[in-house]
């Protein structure tokens, strides 16, 4: 049996579907047996219990089980000790001297037909949601969840700033969750701190005041020192088609517009790096 769930890199929890098809495995051949089996069916009898009470330690081993199915871990819990107590035992040393006891094998079918119930409904509740690939192109859900950084170039993803790669992450998560409007403000976010980054690595700049630092503010000064005309022309594409509208508080972003931001977002900061590359800013 899998663990039921797993932390992955980026925090996020993922639950394991066939996890919950395997313990079906160990637990339902318990109820094929019938009270008053004779004694040499023993090895029989105690092997599926045997493999019961390791299916039942596997569910509550896994760690994040106690958190997302509370009732179930506990009634799992309660399970496995009543194995202890009653069925894992030698010939001789409880129930079984003669036949399987009817009151030990019933008491048990009743706690996994209780246990059955509380796990549909627990898992009925868990908030567990498919995003679907095809939603997002040529992108992948699952690697813009790992880390939407990871589509840059080696040479950005060296020199951008932690910050700048951070935002570029947190678009990739929103819109792998069609929080696509969060997406285009985190992406234009991340292009915004890698135009700082352009500016103050020239020699001798000072960045200007909190209230003039704007994107009108920041093509003007990457003009005035030198900047590539392919990096202001783009910036200024940018600013007027995609980042002023934004700011409105009536616009929005639909799942296509998303896309296109975000790559043009990534196509703007590899610019950027790359011009500092040509001047020597790195």
């Amino acid at each position: 049996m899998e663990i039921s769930f797993v932390e992955m890199e980026n925090g996020m929890i993922k639950p394991y579907i066939s996890s919950f098809y395997s313990l079906s495995g160990y637990l339902t051949p318990v109820k094929a047996l019938t009270p008053g089996m004779p004694l040499s069916h023993y090895p029989e009898v105690i092997r599926i219990f045997t493999y019961a009470k390791i299916g039942l330690l596997l569910f509550t081993g896994g760690g994040w089980e106690e958190e997302y199915l509370p009732s179930s871990f506990r009634q799992a819990q309660g399970m496995s000790e009543f194995l202890d107590e009653h069925i894992i035992k030698l010939p001789g040393s409880g129930p079984w001297d003669e036949t399987l006891d009817e009151a030990t094998l019933n008491g048990f079918k009743s706690q996994l037909k209780h246990f059955e119930a509380i796990l549909h409904d627990e898992l009925d509740k868990l908030p567990a949601f498919l995003c679907e690939d095809e939603l997002l192109g040529n992108l992948s859900v699952d690697k813009l969840l790992k880390g939407a950084q990871n589509g840059y170039s080696p040479m950005a993803r060296q020199v951008l700033s932690d910050d700048c790669r951070l935002e570029i992450d947190e678009a990739g998560k929103c819109l792998a969750h069609e929080r696509t409007t969060a997406s285009g403000f985190h992406i234009l976010r991340s292009v915004e701190i890698a135009i700082k980054q352009y500016l103050s690595a020239i020699q001798g700049f000072v960045m200007p005041r909190l209230n003039r630092q704007n994107w009108g503010e920041y093509i003007k000064l990457l003009k005035d020192n030198g900047a590539a005309k392919e990096v202001t022309d783009t910036l200024q594409a940018i600013k007027d088609n995609h980042r002023n509208p934004l700011m409105h508080p009536t616009d929005s972003l639909e799942i296509s517009e998303a896309l296109s931001l975000l790559s043009i977002s990534q196509a703007m900061s590899e610019l950027l790096v790359t011009d500092m590359k040509k001047r020597g800013l790195i």
